[in-house]
């Protein structure tokens, strides 16, 4: 599943959980940005938590550590770009 998709099923079944309240658009496309600011976020985590676990799982050879660190931080930045993209 895309991170698109995975925003809109996300947006949709809170906004059909609060279909009894009328949402504006307004609000809807607030829903959608609380969902991403929550993907931002959770990603930032997982890729800081990665990165340590790397670092110490690596212990003496830290210069392979470091080029998965790097790597790791590419492509949380790529996923964080299109995120934010998507708004």
């Amino acid at each position: 599943m895309s991170v698109q998709s995975s925003i809109e099923d996300t947006t949709e079944s809170i906004i059909s959980a609060l279909a009894n309240h009328d949402l504006s658009d307004s609000e809807k496309e607030e829903v959608k940005n609380i969902v991403t600011r929550l993907l931002v976020k959770t990603v930032r985590k997982t890729t800081k938590n990665q990165v340590m676990t790397a670092a110490q799982c690596c212990g003496l050879e830290l210069d392979l550590a470091h080029q998965i660190e790097e790597e790791m931080h590419r492509k949380r930045d790529l996923l964080i770009s299109n995120l934010k993209a998507l708004r």
